[in-house]
């Protein structure tokens, strides 16, 4: 098995995620008052499903749960008080981590099953064994058979969720604990970095070296847009797997150059 530079795993440490994540059912929290409320008002504005046409005198939000394992997750049962409308559930995030709700799944059977991760979707109990994004509620895996495939994988996904119609696809594969270090030595925590990031068209990624062990992934390379021709970054990603997924937890950019660095320039 190939081991993760000390300083990788130190930084892991340090941003709160353990080496090894513990395997615990995933489990959801009765929501308060005031996010209840704030759920509820959500659903009456969404234009998910149509909610922001249909009075609020045929329905009551009911019910509201939140993720443990993430407070950006929320769902409630949207039960009828009239004979023209029929009950349902709702799926709902905090994009930038505030105490706004947003909908993103309304329905009566396998709701969120193809936005929430797979965690979510246990504790929630949205559907069955293959509701959620992930490979299944499992623990981290032993090995991995490409580790440089693996990371550049990933990596893409990442650029392809940066841009605004994927906002919940981001705000669920970042880590709680996600930071960002930038080159000019600022930095941004997931609530920070979802409430202003750039999008990433026609990006283009060189890994140089990626390693793998105890449920975390490193890749080191080089990324640059097509559309900001001659700005080669050299980057480091981490990710992490959680709930039988990998989320990002943390990536750094170092100093741009106007040539394509040699490989291996980021250790």
């Amino acid at each position: 098995m190939q081991r993760l530079p000390a300083l990788a795993v130190a930084g892991a440490l340090a941003l709160g995620i353990a080496a090894t994540p513990a395997l615990a059912a995933p489990k959801a929290n009765k929501a308060t008052a005031s996010q209840l409320a704030a759920m509820a008002k959500a659903v009456q504005t969404s234009p998910v499903a149509g909610m922001n046409q249909v009075p609020t005198t045929s329905y009551a939000v009911r019910n509201g749960l939140v993720y443990a394992g993430s407070s950006y997750w929320g769902k409630v049962s949207i039960a009828s008080t009239s004979s023209t409308f029929q009950g349902a559930t709702a799926v709902l995030v905090r994009p930038a981590g505030g105490s706004g709700w947003t909908v993103v799944d309304v329905g009566t059977s396998d709701v969120g099953c193809s936005v929430a991760p797979t965690g979510v979707a246990a504790a929630f109990k949205l559907g069955g064994p293959n509701c959620g994004i992930g490979n299944g509620y499992a623990p981290a895996p032993q090995t991995l058979k490409n580790p440089t495939l693996t990371g550049y994988q990933l990596t893409m996904r990442f650029f392809k969720y940066l841009n605004p119609e994927y906002q919940s696809q981001l705000n669920a594969f970042l880590a709680d604990a996600f930071f960002i270090h930038r080159a000019n030595n600022t930095g941004a925590n997931k609530a920070q970095y979802l409430a202003n990031h750039p999008t990433y068209n026609n990006a283009l990624l060189r890994v140089d070296n990626a390693n793998y062990g105890d449920g975390l992934l490193t890749v080191s390379g080089v990324n640059w847009q097509t559309t900001v021709p001659n700005t080669y970054v050299p980057v480091m990603y981490t990710y992490a797997w959680v709930n039988g997924t990998w989320q990002l937890l943390s990536f750094a950019r170092f100093a741009p150059s106007t040539t394509l660095p040699p490989p291996s320039t980021v250790a």
